[in-house]
């Protein structure tokens, strides 16, 4: 309810700017300068405003709302004062409240762009993927993770026989973020031998993704190519 709040009181606002503005142009009292500086000064207000309620459309997130319909109600009461009734030093405080606003609102700029880099980073696609052994080796251990992984993660093949050549380990889940941050495919031999094959997987087929290992045993290394 506040977002839509919010963003209707961007009409009002705008309105009011234009009200604002004729009160700088008109009238005896305060010095050009000091019009010329407030006037400047509430363009920069309203400029960060409109700012701020378009990226808070973009976020899903509405724990900022009470403080931004509070934020632009301030606004709203700038617009009541009659700078052409008002001295130099009166207007110099509303100046200094406006930039004060202006502080508020590139703050709230800030975090609203952290929350939508944080939302973002949460949307997954999910990606089914199979493994096939096309090596002559076989694998006792094998884990699938992302790279930003903090934790340890599970051995897949844990209670069972192994990964021989040949055979296919289907039911595997890869989950694409939407930095397509690449995923780590760890695997040890009947042998000890460990390897790591970092999967960039940004090119996977989210119907679902076919997996090969090979191996090179001239240089020893062991690769993974998607099909």
């Amino acid at each position: 309810m506040f977002k839509n709040i919010f963003t209707i009181q961007i009409k009002s606002i705008a309105l009011g700017c234009c009200i604002f503005l004729s009160f700088l142009l008109t009238g005896c009292g305060p010095s050009e300068e000091k019009i010329a500086q407030a006037q400047e000064t509430y363009r920069q207000l309203i400029d960060v405003h409109n700012q701020v309620v378009e990226a808070h459309k973009n976020i899903s997130d509405d724990s900022l709302d009470k403080e931004l319909s509070a934020l632009a109600n301030e606004i709203r009461q700038v617009e009541q004062y009659h700078l052409n009734e008002m001295k130099d030093e009166e207007i110099d405080q509303l100046i200094a409240s406006m930039n004060s606003h202006i502080t508020s609102y590139r703050d709230y700029l800030d975090t609203i762009k952290k929350m939508k880099t944080q939302e973002d980073a949460a949307v997954l696609t999910t990606i089914h993927a199979s493994l096939h052994n096309d090596t002559s080796l076989t694998f006792r251990k094998l884990s699938l993770y992302s790279k930003n992984a903090s934790s340890p993660q599970a051995d897949l093949l844990e209670n069972t026989a192994g990964l021989v050549p040949g055979q296919y380990l289907t039911g595997l889940i890869i989950y694409r973020d939407v930095s397509a941050t690449p995923w780590i495919l760890a695997l040890e031999d009947a042998e000890g031998n460990a390897y790591e094959i970092e999967l960039s997987v940004e090119g996977y087929d989210t119907d679902g993704t076919s997996l090969s290992l090979t191996y090179d045993s001239e240089a020893g290394e062991l690769g993974c190519v998607s099909q």
